[in-house]
């Protein structure tokens, strides 16, 4: 049945096109606590802070940093974004246990029933076909539908969190607490919409949930931090770039302050997939091209716990990697590496290593150690920024863009010293700030996102917004195809009328008002809502048009509509809404559009 609004005239929300409706605003401040989620590609990890300690404090946050592996070596503020099922798919451990539990499983031989998934957040950026149905594989092969991976993750941290509150001493109902998902700014409205969906597996209500677009998060938080020099940065009418570096992407956005002390967005978001798990690639590519993709496919599988220590342990020497580092570096190599390649080669490890011709002289073993030249341990971190540094040069060529003098880097990936030091000779005359705890950033500026929603008052458009209409037929001009006779006379169907253009900034919550328009002798009055990737399209069906959704509206005559009932197109949020309002009684209703049905 489709959704339907009663306020004395029906709005009705088409199943297939609009999601349901909500009886109040997800964005009235003033929870009793707000929780957010960082749900990232290589870790993941959750903060929250209490309505009374944000009016006297806003960065009085808890974020829960007590992460350890079993291994030991390493303590993270986050923990990885690893997720292991039962064989009945069940939910069983999530990071590092998962990890852990996953590589004694293997151990073992017993792993292969189970359900292993880890960094598998880029499926949403790199999917352009995302839908309800996509499905995910894990460790071996088997597939899942995605949005059940994604739920029992953010079941899990929501969960943890729920219990570190109640151990704190605070007794909460579910609706004291407003939640906050981070997600990148550069992804699309279905990964967004996608994030919502798998928020509600894990009873996560719409109207408790808001989406934080993290690099916008990370600009709010640190207009509070010391480091960030507040007054210098953030002054009136002052421009910065926010470059958030994680684990899977580059997010980047150009912020300016009002003179009222809310950001506005100068460019809209870009960036690409050129986080910190590139250089994991690389890492990884390395030891292939030591022992061959066969034995390294071989070990992966049969020794799931050394294979996440020589990351673990690499996650450590990452940190350390900088312009003028040592001569090189040096890792442990696991025994089970080194055997399972011996068992199946003429030469040892040892002598793959000394005559390796791609790396001759670059690497070499001592013990159960191997050591790599530092230019070597530079250049796994080249692609990703090589491709930055292109990409920031780009957008700082934009006239809105120049002048801009600081740049903030956040994000896991922006702890490198490498990523810092090659910012600074690449801009030497941009201000580079990176907040401690760098990592931390977006989830902390997603707690104060969540006590003040309004604190970005305007944002770039991706797209253009407007909605199908009609208009009198001119004979030469409007293609023949479009004519339409109607009792209203001939009329051109399917203009594109523009509401928003692409790259328009668009104040918070801007709202512009859908027509109420009816054939004569009807009480039916239809808007099809679509969006478009160019700027000025003259059709609906021109190319890179996609309807949104389609509004049925019983409204009896538009008189009577036009009294009682107003229907409008909110811009300017992180999510595109539509609210229908009821003007006697003042109700609102609103939907999201579904951007998952395909």
């Amino acid at each position: 049945m489709p959704s339907t609004c009663n306020v004395g005239y029906i709005i009705q929300f088409a199943d297939a096109l609009f999601l349901v409706y909500l009886t109040m605003s997800d964005e009235e401040e003033g929870p009793i606590a707000v929780v957010a989620i960082d749900f990232g590609t290589t870790y993941s990890g959750y903060a929250f802070s209490l309505q009374n300690q944000f009016q006297k404090d806003p960065t009085q946050i808890f974020a829960y940093t007590n992460w350890i592996p079993s291994s030991g070596g390493l303590i993270s503020p986050k923990t990885p974004t690893s997720l292991l099922l039962k064989p009945n798919k069940d939910f069983y451990k999530f990071g590092y246990e998962a990890e852990d539990t996953y590589a004694e499983l293997a151990l073992d031989g017993k792993h292969h029933e189970y359900y292993f998934f880890r960094r598998f957040k880029m499926l949403l950026h790199r999917n352009p076909n995302l839908s309800r149905d996509t499905k995910i594989a894990d460790a071996t092969g088997k597939e899942l539908p995605a949005k059940v991976v994604f739920g029992h993750g953010i079941t899990y941290l929501k969960h943890h969190a729920e219990d570190l509150i109640k151990q704190q001493g605070y007794e909460l109902e579910d609706w004291d607490i407003r939640w906050v998902l981070t997600v990148p700014a550069i992804w699309t409205a279905p990964a967004k919409q996608f994030m919502r969906e798998a928020a509600q597996k894990a009873d996560i209500t719409n109207d408790q949930l808001l989406i934080a677009l993290e690099p916008e998060a990370a600009s709010i938080f640190c207009r509070y931090i010391p480091d960030a020099t507040g007054l210098e940065i953030f002054r009136s009418e002052s421009k910065y770039m926010v470059i958030d570096l994680g684990g899977g992407t580059a997010d980047i956005t150009v912020h300016q302050v009002d003179n009222d002390g809310t950001l506005r967005e100068l460019h809209r978001a870009t960036g690409g997939a050129w986080g910190g798990t590139k250089v994991d690639a690389a890492y990884e590519q390395f030891f292939i091209d030591i022992v061959g993709e066969e034995v390294w496919m071989e070990f992966r599988a049969t020794n799931g716990g050394d294979y996440f220590d020589i990351f673990r342990e690499f996650e450590l020497k990452k940190r350390t990697v900088k312009a003028d580092m040592q001569p090189r570096i040096v890792v442990k190599v696991p025994m089970s590496l080194r055997n399972l390649y011996d068992s199946k080669n003429t030469e040892t490890f040892n002598d793959a290593v000394k005559n390796h011709e791609m790396y001759y002289q670059r690497i070499s073993t001592i013990s159960d150690k191997l050591k790599i030249d530092s230019e070597l341990v530079k250049g796994f971190f080249r692609d990703p920024l090589d491709k930055l540094i292109e990409h920031l040069q780009q957008v700082l060529m934009v006239p809105k863009v120049r002048g801009t003098k600081t740049f903030l880097l956040v994000g896991g990936f922006a702890e490198s010293p490498i990523v810092q030091d090659t910012l600074r000779g690449k801009f030497p005359h941009i201000k580079l700030i990176t907040p401690a705890d760098a990592g931390l950033t977006v989830l902390k500026g997603a707690v104060i996102f969540g006590h003040k929603p309004f604190s970005i008052g305007s944002r770039i458009s991706h797209l253009t917004f407007g909605i199908a209409i009609s208009k009198p037929f001119i004979d030469g001009h409007h293609p023949s195809e479009k004519k339409l006779c109607t009792s209203s006379g001939i009329m051109c169907r399917d203009i594109f009328h523009k509401y928003i253009e692409s790259d328009e900034s668009v104040e918070h919550g801007c709202m512009q008002t859908v027509p109420l328009t009816m054939d004569k002798g009807s009480t039916i009055s239809r808007v099809r809502v679509y969006s478009s990737s160019s700027k000025d399209p003259m059709f609906v069906t021109d190319e890179g048009c996609r309807q949104l959704g389609e509004m049925i509206i019983n409204v009896g005559s538009i008189e009577d509509a036009s009294n009682h009932v107003s229907v409008g197109l909110s811009f300017g949020k992180t999510e595109l809404t539509l609210e229908a309002r009821e003007k006697t009684s003042g109700q609102i209703f609103r939907a999201r559009f579904d951007f998952l049905n395909n």
